[in-house]
């Protein structure tokens, strides 16, 4: 390659794909409008808690405590006697059912949060058939919400939603800057929802309980990145999936050891949604043109470009960087939008990469490659390729 190509390459190519991989998607959603939640309540249904490794995972008892009886805490047959002793107790005091399934132990422990495995989502599929609630709420052991869940799923209920992915907020954001950058970057991803509802988010979704039992027969059950893959089985299977603006607070990590963690995790299941399943992208070609080509595909080309030292370059590219940032985050706006260029840079330069190693692992310790496997014929009898669909997803 001449120095005048690679000049060429760095002045144009790269920062333009570099600054797609953050700016497309919320320049997509940033003028979508997401409707209402509404007011109708809707009381049928069942909220699935998978909870299993250790007690101490369960954190919203005070908040799961109004639903009683609608509760469910799903875990596995293979806990310790401390283990089961606590959870009947909390299920006594508090009026929660205990459901109990076999699983394979052996991707989990009991001193640190499952981040791979097959754990949680075969819980999950199994507790299904045993519900007779119309719908289903499956909500994370530390999740809580703002509003009642009569709300959500009354909002299921009025539109005639088989699926539907909701807002996660951090409630942390203000604790210090990386939890201000993730923020900014939740802020993001939630507001593609409304322009792909099919991102659905595992810390808390709904569903209608027929149509979920059907996703969940044909999941892969690999961890990361299972609950995108949720919502892009019951897309090609024809249930109706939406977005309701329901705000759910999450906690964000405030430390870079919990933050790295999480973050290469999440590589992982990157790489298994855009590479070792990049056939399903025939439903979604722009997701996956997003993150295959530009976000994977070019990483070269970024390196190149860093390489290339043109101070030019980096400065109007980290100018651009920053006027987009305010644009799409004005409300919201903070000194970290400043520093925005350089957190996006390392995910996508240092994280990115790691995303082939981190899956490997997960796969190997969880015996699961977490193929996704899409019917061939959708649910309403129509071929899934003629279905096709053009609509936009981002990083997990």
């Amino acid at each position: 390659m001449t120095a005048t190509t690679s000049w060429a390459l760095s002045l144009l190519l790269i920062p333009l794909a570099w600054l797609l991989i953050d700016a497309t998607g919320g320049l997509r959603a940033r003028h979508a409008a997401a409707r209402a939640v509404g007011t109708d309540e809707f009381h049928d249904f069942a909220v699935l808690v998978p909870i299993y490794g250790n007690i101490k995972y369960l954190e919203n008892i005070d908040y799961l405590s109004r639903y009683g009886r609608r509760v469910i805490l799903c875990t596995t047959t293979g806990e310790t006697p401390e283990f089961d002793v606590a959870i009947t107790e909390i299920a006594c005091r508090q009026g929660f059912r205990v459901f109990r399934t076999l699983a394979d132990k052996a991707s989990t422990t009991a001193n640190k949060r499952a981040t791979g495995g097959t754990i949680r989502d075969t819980v999950i599929r199994a507790v299904l058939p045993t519900v007779d609630a119309a719908y289903v709420v499956c909500i994370d052991a530390d999740t809580t919400t703002s509003q009642p869940l009569e709300l959500l799923v009354g909002a299921l209920h009025r539109r005639g939603l088989d699926v539907a992915s909701i807002r996660l907020v951090p409630s942390n954001r203000n604790d210090s800057l990386l939890t201000r950058f993730q923020a900014h970057e939740y802020r993001l991803s939630m507001k593609l929802r409304v322009v792909a509802p099919w991102l659905v988010s595992g810390a808390c979704h709904a569903a209608r309980t027929t149509a979920l039992r059907d996703v969940m027969n044909n999941h892969s059950l690999f961890f990361q990145g299972n609950d995108v893959e949720t919502g892009i089985l019951a897309d090609a299977m024809g249930f109706r999936i939406g977005h309701v603006p329901f705000e759910v607070p999450t906690k964000v990590p405030n430390t870079l050891k919990d933050w790295w963690r999480q973050h290469v995790a999440w590589a992982g299941g990157e790489f298994r949604l855009f590479v070792v399943n990049a056939g399903v992208g025939l439903r979604h070609p722009f997701f996956w043109c997003y993150g295959l080509i530009i976000t994977l595909a070019m990483l070269p080309l970024r390196l190149l470009a860093l390489g290339q030292g043109h101070l030019g370059t980096v400065g109007a590219l980290v100018a651009l960087y920053i006027g987009l940032g305010f644009y799409l985050h004005w409300s919201h706006r903070d000194y970290a939008l400043l520093l925005m260029p350089l957190y996006a840079a390392f995910i996508s330069v240092v994280l990115v990469p790691l995303g082939a190693l981190s899956y490997i692992q997960m796969a190997r310790r969880g015996r699961n490659a977490g193929i996704i496997r899409v019917p061939r014929r959708a649910r309403n009898g129509t071929s899934l390729l003629d279905r096709a669909d053009v609509q936009l997803g981002v990083r997990a």
